[in-house]
């Protein structure tokens, strides 16, 4: 008998471990749910088992009334069904913060009898869940009148205070959520808000920039339209005819220098039109040493050191001179009472500046030992126009003009300067790779004797149109001028044959470029120049001929030769 009650002790203590087990994985489950229905269906999904009960059923409170959300039981009880709180024993359990035990039903008047005669519920327990204001309840049923045991309250109360904590984590973490969307929607506007206030200023200096830009661009060309102006009103009045050649040369200098002064502006634009071609610095720094000597005088040391396997540089070999020109004279304006220059280079592929795309690079790099710059003079030694040299000695075009040239050419410019340490210019150039070459005839090509012929000139610019016939009719040509390319189209189908179709490429309607491609697929015999500025030269076939505004007499002579010859 003793060996029977004791196998029945044994037997009830494993039980009770089991059902502490189930307990404990329940509550670790709670500890990681994050909403109401997480909880819940833990509930649901541990409780029964965990108090050896025949159902149990979960309670939500919603004003006065409790709603039966959830259960898991042997029969149906009320689930999704609502009862006013003060009725109900959940309700109760509820509005007194405390845990109902209740041995049978059909005994407690806390009990609506007629709603529990309908199941097999003779025994319960109800446990309110939430420390401060239960907003829930969980109970456990049974089939039989009983006393719920001490450990039987504990596994429950113990799934309850589990299920409050997670609950009240869960509200703290819908706070915490609520308020880092709050917290990233005001990050957001005010994100959205600086950097419309950060255009706001960008476009302030756009403008200022452009002024500044407008102004100087103003006031050199009107110094420069000065001298051209007056000696052309001198040729047209009649005034001087004997020295109509000296005013002529007048003229024509200062037109030359404005020239000289868009092609720099292009450059800081990244807009003029390149030659690029393989180019060994060594071989073109000889070929300069000797001007770069004179340029710098006697009391500032030269030194040039570059690495024999230096491979050449993709650039445009004058403009690339024209630069290396301008950033050595800046250097000895920098050094008023001598010093040392240096020019050197190496190849970089890695440590690149944020600018440029992966690949190698030749870092040229310049470096005197001058007065240097401070941070502000440094910052905008780039801009176009700007200089510390007194009036009339420097542009300030020539760092702009050097950093634009490198930018189109795919590299990039970089300053490192210091008060009292030197200046150092780093000029970051791509390696040679093949890349498309343009045909332009040289600067300062030598008059070459041009047959005559019929021309068809194409231009929607009427003054440009007036002049650059007038030069074709003094070469001898017989030429017909037209505003638009589609005419030209018309006039060559309708029989016009001229020997050479000369033509703008930016007009109204179909481009000079389209012009070229149209002709030269349906009448390769007649011969194609194109005319350009600046803009779309890209679109521009490479094998065709192309003349760069403005232009001589002797330069569209030549581009005239070199057309001709293609069809020759």
């Amino acid at each position: 008998m003793d060996r029977g009650l004791e196998s029945e002790r044994s037997a009830a203590q494993r039980a009770l471990a089991a059902r502490w087990s189930i307990a404990a994985e329940a509550m670790e489950a709670l500890a990681g749910a994050r909403s109401r229905d997480a909880v819940i269906n833990v509930l649901r999904a541990f409780a029964r088992r965990a108090v050896g009960a025949d159902g149990i059923a979960v309670v939500l409170r919603e004003g006065d009334q409790c709603h039966y959300i959830a259960e898991d039981s042997m029969e149906p009880l009320w689930a999704g069904q609502r009862f006013p709180a003060e009725t109900c024993v959940s309700g109760w359990a509820m509005l007194n913060r405390q845990t109902a035990v209740i041995p049978d039903i059909f005994d407690d008047p806390r009990v609506p009898v007629q709603a529990y005669s309908e199941t097999f519920v003779r025994s319960m327990l109800m446990v309110p869940i939430g420390r401060i204001e239960p907003a829930a309840a969980v109970g456990a049923y049974w089939s039989e009148p009983c006393q719920p045991t001490d450990n039987e309250i504990a596994l429950l109360e113990a799934l309850a205070r589990a299920a409050s904590t997670a609950l009240e984590n869960g509200r703290l973490f819908e706070a915490l959520e609520a308020l880092n969307g709050q917290l990233e929607q005001r990050v957001r506007e005010r994100t959205d808000e600086l950097e419309r206030s950060q255009d706001v200023v960008r476009q302030i200096q756009k403008m200022e920039v452009l002024g500044q830009l407008t102004g100087h661009v103003a006031h050199d060309f009107n110094n420069l339209l000065t001298p051209i102006i007056g000696a052309l009103d001198l040729m047209i009045s009649g005034g001087a005819p004997h020295s109509v050649g000296k005013t002529a040369a007048i003229a024509m200098q200062a037109a030359e220098t404005a020239q000289t002064l868009v092609g720099r502006l292009l450059a800081f634009g990244r807009r003029q039109p390149l030659q690029p071609t393989a180019i060994d610095l060594t071989t073109l720094l000889a070929g300069m040493r000797g001007l770069l000597a004179s340029t710098l005088g006697p009391r500032i040391a030269l030194s040039i050191d570059l690495p024999p396997s230096l491979p050449p540089v993709r650039a445009d070999g004058h403009q690339l001179e024209l630069a290396i020109l301008n950033l050595v004279v800046n250097a000895r304006d920098a050094m008023p009472d001598g010093g040392a220059l240096t020019l050197s280079a190496g190849v970089r592929h890695t440590q690149l500046p944020a600018p440029l795309a992966d690949g190698r690079y030749v870092c040229f790099t310049i470096s005197d030992t001058g007065i240097g710059m401070t941070p502000t003079v440094k910052a905008a030694a780039m801009e176009p126009f700007f200089t510390t040299k007194p009036a009339g000695h420097g542009t300030g075009l020539g760092l702009s003009m050097a950093h634009g040239l490198a930018g189109q050419l795919g590299g990039t410019l970089e300053i490192d300067s210091e008060v009292g340490k030197g200046t150092q210019i780093q000029v970051w150039l791509p390696a040679d790779r093949p890349r498309r070459v343009f045909v332009d005839p040289p600067a300062h090509a030598a008059p070459v004797e041009v047959l005559r012929g019929k021309v068809l000139l194409v231009d929607d610019n009427a003054l440009v149109r007036n002049a650059t016939r007038e030069m074709l009719a003094d070469m001898g040509f017989d030429v017909v001028d037209i505003d638009h390319a589609e005419l030209a189209i018309s006039m060559i189908d309708a029989g016009y044959r001229p020997d050479i179709v000369i033509t703008d490429h930016i007009m109204p309607g179909m481009t000079g470029a389209e012009l070229a491609l149209r002709l030269r697929a349906d009448h390769p015999d007649i011969a194609l120049l194109i005319i350009s500025g600046y803009e779309g030269i890209d679109l521009v076939a490479p094998d065709i001929v192309r003349l760069s505004k403005p232009f001589r007499r002797q330069h569209l002579q030549a581009s005239i030769a070199a057309a001709r010859a293609q069809t020759a």
